[in-house]
């Protein structure tokens, strides 16, 4: 008998070569592709093929409307010989990759990178699956903070990041990290979660984080802060939502996004 879930690797494989200082999504290259109930990219892998110069690389989530920067890797000054080999790394991302959402990714220099990601889709052999088998989708929701808020108490300008499936559908939303990022140069402020029932009862708040004042370069990481609940997920209700806040208005935003899967059964 055929496994009731079945796996496909998917390898991502580009090269990327082509100056791009943005960190907006814009000239980004395609890496690779989820499947139709999403990839788990485990890691990925980056190597320069040639002399590399301090810079950055790049990583972006495309949901085929707008790319979100999700990760920078510092490059640091190699210069290759027959004994000493070019830059390299290895990413554990462990990113629940959306169906359909392309990963994506850009060097800060003009210097060549060969992107590889390692992936695997999933799919329910249907002749085989239990009526009280667990399925899976994969879910991945982002915003742009830019509005100044000041207030602790769900009012004002909130943002809707991240909102787990909708019930009877599905049952809730394990939610595996939430990332933030500034995408330009930013003041001392805070970040604000919130978690919102979407039935009337408002929106409460449950995590602050400082953002220090950071000046970006092309050497320079901005900042960045990863919540991980992968060791034991974070379990949302099926219709509610992850919200967010920014104390400080900043010209070109924070950006925030949300991992996770929501879940259902058949029966």
């Amino acid at each position: 008998m055929a496994e009731e879930t079945q796996y496909t690797a998917n390898t991502g494989i580009a090269n990327i070569a082509t100056a791009n200082p943005n960190l907006d999504g814009t000239g980004v290259v395609t890496v690779l592709t989820a499947g139709g109930n999403g990839a788990l990219i485990k890691k990925v892998y980056i190597k320069a093929v040639s002399s590399t110069t301090q810079g950055m690389i790049r990583l972006f989530v495309d949901n085929r409307t707008t790319a979100q920067i999700i990760k920078e890797i510092p490059v640091p000054a190699i210069s290759p010989t027959g004994v000493t080999p070019s830059f390299e790394i290895e990413l554990d991302l462990n990113f629940d990759l959306q169906s359909t959402y392309i990963l994506k990714a850009s060097t800060e220099k003009g210097e060549s990178f060969n992107i590889i990601a390692e992936a695997i889709d999933w799919a329910y052999n249907s002749a085989d699956v239990r009526k009280d088998t667990t399925q899976f989708t994969t879910n991945w929701g982002s915003a742009q903070l830019a509005a100044a808020n000041t207030n602790r108490n769900g009012t004002g300008t909130l943002y809707t990041v991240y909102t787990a499936g909708t019930s009877p559908t599905f049952k809730g939303s394990s939610l595996k990290g939430i990332t933030l990022i500034d995408t330009f140069s930013v003041t001392d402020g805070m970040i604000r979660l919130y978690i919102d029932a979407n039935g009337g009862l408002g929106a409460f708040l449950f995590r602050e984080i400082f953002v220090p004042a950071s000046a970006i370069s092309d050497i320079t990481k901005p900042f960045e802060r990863n919540i991980d609940f992968s060791d034991n997920d974070f379990e949302l209700q099926a219709g509610y939502s992850i919200k967010a806040s920014t104390q400080v208005a900043e010209a070109y935003g924070f950006e925030v996004s949300v991992t996770g899967n929501d879940w259902k059964y058949l029966d």
